[in-house]
């Protein structure tokens, strides 16, 4: 017969040793906390625009509700620069102004809608508050079109790589996560 420990019978598992309840609170604290910190960085709260072509997506821009972007491109008739400057609004898009150099065919101030202006060499018509809807399509032109999205950060070059293609433009809410890793929405040309 083998010897046995002082007050332990022969059939007594091994005693495990006892984690302190303030030990033991600490460490369900611990990983509520990072729960909470992995459910955070999933959730979609940062305003943004998404950025899609022919329905896949290119990715995000980070814009705030009432920030402005602008589409600018080069008019196919007049070969002169037009601005288009619209704002996120309770997550629809409103165009707010455009700033254009003359009068081109399918451009200008249509009555009722916003106030113009001249500002130096553009004619600047502001406070149009035109409905856009909740996406904006742009049928991307040439090189010579040479369409571009600006926001405050970051400007977007659409023409060299999508010529003829679809973007859809569109408000969006992006997690932590995406805006942290997210790739960017520039396109990279297939050569």
């Amino acid at each position: 017969m083998e010897p046995t420990a002082v007050g332990r019978s022969a059939d007594a598992e091994p005693r495990r040793p006892r984690i302190s309840a303030l030990r033991r609170a600490g460490l369900w604290l611990g990983a509520g906390l990072g729960a909470a910190l992995l459910v955070g960085a999933l959730l979609p709260v940062w305003p943004a625009l998404r950025l899609s072509v022919d329905g896949d997506r290119l990715g995000h821009l980070p814009l705030a509700e009432g920030e402005q972007f602008t589409v600018s491109y080069v008019h196919s008739i007049d070969h002169l620069p037009i601005e288009e400057n619209i704002e996120v609004r309770d997550g629809e898009l409103v165009a707010d102004s455009t700033r254009l150099r003359q009068f081109g065919a399918g451009m200008g101030q249509i009555p009722g809608q916003g106030t113009g202006r001249a500002d130096g060499e553009w004619w600047v018509i502001e406070d149009m508050n035109r409905h856009v809807g909740p996406e904006l399509a742009i049928r991307v032109g040439t090189a010579s079109v040479d369409h571009r999205l600006r926001t405050p950060d970051t400007e977007v070059r659409l023409s060299p790589c999508l010529t003829s293609r679809r973007v859809a433009v569109e408000p969006a809410r992006i997690s932590t996560l995406v805006l942290l890793i997210g790739r960017s929405p520039q396109p990279v040309c297939d050569e």
